[in-house]
């Protein structure tokens, strides 16, 4: 690979594979999904990813132990008392839940304006939320957004499988505008409000990772973007949405 690391390339993968650990996180789960909570192997799964990325060993000495810490937490909850807990912390509430999973609730501009500036991301790059009956998520939900650098990253890695400079630096300088506009303007506030009103060291240590992990990524990708010819034409023409 010219001009690129092969630790670059590995952390990528991983870096892909974090962020939708984390939205599979935050989902409304399903028995299997539970289960994979319950039994750490879930959290196991996300300390493997962590550890993998060169650029986040401090995290992963931090929460190195949590797995253990979690099971405990969750030892002998059914899944019926999981479901009340995440509606409790994300669902219910007057006039809003404890813990609003939509950075619409985090920000001066309306919900609508907010919901617009996400959904023409997605769609600059041929995405739409699903249609499918029973999907609860808007465009501005954790999930949604988390998914949606799931899938730049995924395109940023096989850019650079591909050892295609231009179409890497535009998956990065896409990266960089979202996590800028978006996600680092509100996710920070949003786990400390975790933080105060889940019951479960599950989500609290899951919202203290996900802050950190926003943040180390948008550094990150600033600093990617400054190691190239800021003159180079793609990050003057790609046309994202203002």
């Amino acid at each position: 690979m010219s001009q690129i690391s092969m630790n670059t390339h590995t952390d990528t993968i991983f870096r892909s594979n974090l962020y939708k650990l984390l939205s599979t996180g935050f989902r409304y789960p399903d028995p299997e999904i539970f289960k994979t909570f319950q039994n750490g192997e879930f959290l196991d799964e996300l300390m493997y990813n962590i550890s993998s990325i060169s650029g986040l060993n401090a995290l992963m000495l931090e929460y190195s132990g949590m797995a253990g810490n979690h099971k405990d937490d969750m030892k002998g909850m059914t899944m019926a008392q999981f479901e009340i807990e995440f509606t409790r912390i994300f669902d219910a509430g007057t006039p809003v839940p404890l813990c609003p999973p939509n950075e619409s609730h985090y920000c001066r501009k309306p919900g609508s304006v907010v919901m617009l500036e996400v959904s023409e991301f997605y769609n600059f790059f041929g995405m739409r939320m699903s249609q499918e009956e029973g999907k609860r998520e808007f465009p501005d939900h954790i999930c949604a957004e988390l998914e949606f650098l799931h899938f730049l990253t995924f395109r940023e890695e096989e850019a650079l499988g591909e050892d295609k400079l231009e179409e890497y630096k535009g998956y990065l300088l896409a990266q960089k505008d979202f996590l800028e506009r978006h996600l680092i303007q509100w996710i920070p506030e949003f786990c400390l409000k975790l933080q105060d009103s889940a019951s479960l060291t599950f989500y609290v240590r899951l919202g203290q990772i996900t802050s950190r992990f926003i943040s180390s990524e948008f550094e990150l990708v600033t600093a990617n973007l400054h190691s190239f010819n800021p003159k180079n034409k793609i990050l003057a023409s790609a046309g994202f949405p203002d």
